[in-house]
């Protein structure tokens, strides 16, 4: 059984200005402080770029608050979803964007969604079976889209928890706004054959296999 790296602490980095209120996550207690380091970079890097997006500094009126997710911890693998909602006065409603963060908590790699598949598979045969899988949820579950769903790219949103991959859009990009974000869970079972066995999600499934053969040992 291999070495089970242990899990990232995450701690509550607060900040107050006028018209923001905003906590982003820190990480510590890594064995490897140059991908400690690396990975508090990466955050605060994509934190100053969200509120550069919206436009942070440039409206007195707008106000911002911001908060952050720990959706996983484990096996080597951070994900995190950071959220920033705006809100000019006089507007009937205010936007939320969100930033996934998924990291290697041994040397600060940033994950994306190739990655976690297998490397012998052509990129388009992963990208079919995600697309194939979104649009059952799509039926299954009756959504009413604005333009047909197309396509996941190489570029996607998504983020890990300990069972499943979360593919995610931005409220209003092919559905209508009150869906807010549109996420689609995708079970690790309904992807094992294809995924990196040395990614993320083959550690996860890799964990979870060792766990299965202990709690029958001890049976």
């Amino acid at each position: 059984m291999g070495h089970k790296r242990k899990p990232a602490l995450v701690s509550d980095v607060k900040v107050e200005s006028p018209g923001l209120n905003l906590t982003y996550p820190k990480v510590s207690g890594l064995k490897h402080k140059s991908a400690e380091s690396g990975i508090n970079r990466y955050i605060k890097k994509e934190v100053h770029q969200m509120l550069k997006e919206e436009g942070y500094g440039k409206n007195e009126n707008k106000k911002f608050t911001g908060g952050y997710t720990v959706k996983l911890n484990k096996r080597g693998t951070l994900s995190i979803i950071i959220e920033l909602y705006s809100f000019t006065k006089g507007e009937e409603r205010g936007s939320t964007i969100r930033k996934a963060v998924n990291v290697s908590l041994k040397d600060a790699r940033v994950y994306y969604i190739d990655d976690l598949f297998s490397r012998k598979i052509k990129k388009i045969k992963f990208i079919a079976r995600l697309n194939d899988l979104i649009r059952t949820q799509i039926g299954f579950k009756g959504i009413k889209e604005n333009k047909e769903f197309d396509t996941i790219t190489l570029e996607q949103a998504y983020y890990l928890t300990e069972n499943s991959l979360v593919i995610y859009y931005e409220p209003g990009l092919f559905t209508p706004d009150e869906y807010g974000f549109l996420e689609f869970e995708i079970s690790f079972s309904d992807i094992e054959d294809i995924i990196n066995s040395k990614g993320p999600i083959g550690r996860l499934l890799r964990d979870k296999e060792d766990n299965e053969v202990n709690e029958t040992a001890d049976e």
